[in-house]
């Protein structure tokens, strides 16, 4: 492909594509492809190499659109490629301003990565504040563990530790492979470590499982903690230390919340969804995954309890409750 790209460039020449961009510039359309096979090979210091053979003022900034789909400008793609690499070569300064300046696009498709390497940039010149908002803004979009995780990191940094302690606990009962989360359960161990000291060895005790397992090193203080305790040392099993800690977590997820009752009054789509019609004269919808009853107590006019929490609903991009954590009674 570099060979290819390199003739292309060497013939042709970029074409100013801001006014007419009807045809495709092959000169373009080479560089951006080398530049996305650079960063999946992770030669980020060729993609800024290659970034110098691009001026970005000649590429369009019109989102094209098929069969109802909008699909990003190549001024767009050239920015997130050179973001990606940047962030990864931790020049922070230059991803910060580059990704402000892709926010300015008038017809940008898909913001979420931008806003994502903008908060990871604030959070390394020590912009909290500025990489909090972004994280929130991208989780009204993707609500996946590693944000909250992330925002965790930041309230952490910032001296927030009860909002902190908040986030963390979402990302560890957000749906995901364990071993993704070691450094979620190594933070919930160092915010709880006074209040909940034994709950804080379990969250070390199940990253050692993990690293153990995993045949990831292990430092040696962790190792020391884990033997000091008189705890199984040879434990590969950590599953069964992160089934005992979903206890632990919901309790502190819901303990400032009441507890609410209700029967659930409608369950659609083949039973992964329904409602619950609370005895507060509210309705709420839910999932079956949230369902921590017997599969045949799971039908209507089943009286249950449950708590509230705000989640997307991905069809109409709004936030709303969530009847979640739900028991028959």
């Amino acid at each position: 492909m570099l060979d290819a790209a390199d003739l292309i460039t060497e013939v042709k020449q970029q074409e100013n594509q801001t006014q007419n961009s009807k045809y495709p510039c092959p000169y373009t359309l080479a560089v951006l492809k080398v530049l996305e096979s650079l960063n999946k090979n992770n030669d980020f210091e060729e993609v800024i190499m290659w970034s110098e053979k691009i001026n970005p003022d000649y590429l369009n900034t019109k989102a094209s659109d098929f069969n109802g789909r909008k699909y990003s400008s190549n001024k767009e793609k050239f920015y997130s490629q050179i973001t990606k690499a940047l962030l990864k070569l931790d020049d922070i300064d230059a991803c910060y301003e580059l990704s402000k300046k892709a926010l300015q696009l008038d017809e940008l498709t898909d913001d979420v990565w931008f806003k994502w390497r903008l908060s990871k940039c604030a959070n390394e010149l020590g912009e909290y504040d500025e990489a909090i908002g972004y994280l929130k803004e991208i989780i009204t979009k993707k609500p996946d563990w590693y944000i909250k995780a992330e925002i965790a990191n930041s309230y952490y940094f910032k001296g927030d530790f009860k909002n902190s302690l908040s986030y963390a606990i979402d990302a560890a009962l957000t749906p995901s492979p364990s071993e993704s989360k070691v450094n979620v359960y190594s933070l919930i161990s160092d915010l709880i470590k006074d209040e909940y000291p034994d709950e804080s060895m379990k969250h070390k005790y199940l990253e050692y499982s993990i690293r153990l397992n995993k045949e990831w090193s292990i430092e040696d203080r962790l190792t020391e903690e884990i033997e000091e305790t008189g705890l199984d040392t040879a434990n590969t099993e950590y599953w069964k230390i992160k089934k005992d800690l979903k206890n632990f977590w919901n309790s502190l997820k819901y303990k400032d919340q009441e507890l609410k009752t209700g029967i659930i009054s409608n369950i659609l789509l083949n039973g992964k969804v329904g409602f619950i019609d609370g005895d507060d004269g509210n309705s709420y919808f839910f999932r079956k995954f949230d369902f921590r009853g017997n599969n045949s107590e799971f039908k209507e006019y089943t009286s249950v309890s449950f708590y509230i929490e705000n989640r997307l609903d991905k069809s109409k991009g709004e936030i709303k409750p969530n009847a979640v954590n739900i028991n028959t009674i």
